[in-house]
């Protein structure tokens, strides 16, 4: 069985790369068992799968195959359906629309923020346009008329970086998740990590470790990862060095979740594809660009069923060709075509 990467593995940027169609068309002809395991995302999986298959040329795609980075957010649905949750990342509202998708009902996007009071970043010259177009005319208001934010979840790399930011940190400083407040506590030393994030302040979720990501560009570009590390450095300027671990979740190769959730996928597509009493998948091949990834990720991760994990480093994304990998695979690989090939010669 297969987990392939997407990005600078099967296209690179809109762009199919060579056998990329013609090798998963081979596996879907002879019944061996593939999910799409990428740390991209932006679009429910229904769209994202449609679109992979358009850009491929490539018919029999089915979303039950495909694992985002923020597919594990489904896990979320339970508690916080009914909360304010604030998403950010992608353009327009279109993330607000893939939230309700999942089942969220109370959300908010920066945009709606932007649009109650264009004063909540005083740098929006190229922004605000999109921002008054995007955003929406009423928020989720307390009994007061306030606003409150009860968790934070970034489904993509964001746009308006400086103002997503801007916001965060409002928020994490904030009493207990309230826009436009200051917790009291923030600062007090007879308090555990000096008062920081001792009042209620709403959790933050990414789902993208990445730091860069290959593009049609000839070097890699900044990922939601590096967002993450501004962030991070951005509040510990702020709070003298407050730990924010407490309140900062990660899924995304190469956790751990994400693995447990893309191989549970894989498990069900197996089924279907081979019926329920097919044979147990012996062995899964991640196929991937990322060392940091892919690679760092499927080496570590210990099988839930039985399975043993290997990986194929390709370089025709991520990887440059005859440099030291950071983490290091099974094989290398040219493409994904070799990549397979490799692995069901073994």
């Amino acid at each position: 069985a297969f987990a392939f990467d997407i990005d600078g593995v099967l296209v690179r940027s809109k762009d199919p790369l060579p056998g990329a169609a013609a090798t998963l068309a081979m596996l879907q002809r002879r019944n061996i068992p593939f999910i799409l395991l990428t740390n991209g995302g932006g679009s429910t999986e229904k769209d994202h799968v449609a679109l992979l298959g358009r850009r491929l040329g490539l018919a029999g795609l089915h979303e039950r195959q495909f694992v985002q980075s923020h597919t594990p957010y489904l896990g979320l649905v339970p508690t916080l359906a009914n909360k304010n949750i604030l998403v950010l990342g992608g353009t327009g509202s279109k993330i607000r629309d893939v939230a309700h998708a999942y089942g969220f009902k109370n959300v908010v996007i920066p945009s709606d923020l932007v649009k109650d009071n264009n004063h909540v970043y005083p740098f929006l010259e190229y922004t605000k346009d999109h921002h008054f177009e995007h955003g929406k005319d009423e928020l989720p208001r307390m009994e007061d008329g306030r606003v409150q934010i009860h968790a934070i979840l970034v489904w993509s790399s964001p746009r308006d970086s400086g103002l997503d930011q801007q916001i965060i940190l409002d928020l994490l400083l904030s009493e207990k998740g309230i826009i436009g407040t200051r917790s009291p506590k923030n600062g007090n030393t007879t308090l555990p990590n000096n008062g920081y994030l001792q009042d209620d302040q709403p959790p933050i979720y990414f789902c993208n470790p990445d730091l860069t990501w290959a593009t049609a560009y000839n070097l890699p570009r900044a990922a939601q990862g590096l967002f993450k590390a501004g962030l991070e450095g951005a509040w510990s300027a702020l709070s003298n060095g407050a730990s924010l671990s407490t309140h900062v979740s990660v899924f995304g190769k190469p956790t751990e979740a994400t693995y447990i959730f893309g191989e549970r996928v894989l498990q069900d597509w197996h089924k279907e594809v081979n019926g329920i009493d097919a044979k147990p998948i012996k062995t899964v091949y991640m196929i991937g660009d990322n060392p940091a990834s892919d690679i760092q990720g499927s080496k570590n991760y210990q099988s839930r069923y039985g399975s043993q994990w290997k990986s194929v480093l390709v370089e025709s994304g991520i990887h440059v060709k005859g440099t030291e990998p950071a983490h290091h695979p099974t094989h290398i690989a040219a493409g994904v075509k070799e990549a397979v090939e490799l692995a069901l010669a073994e």
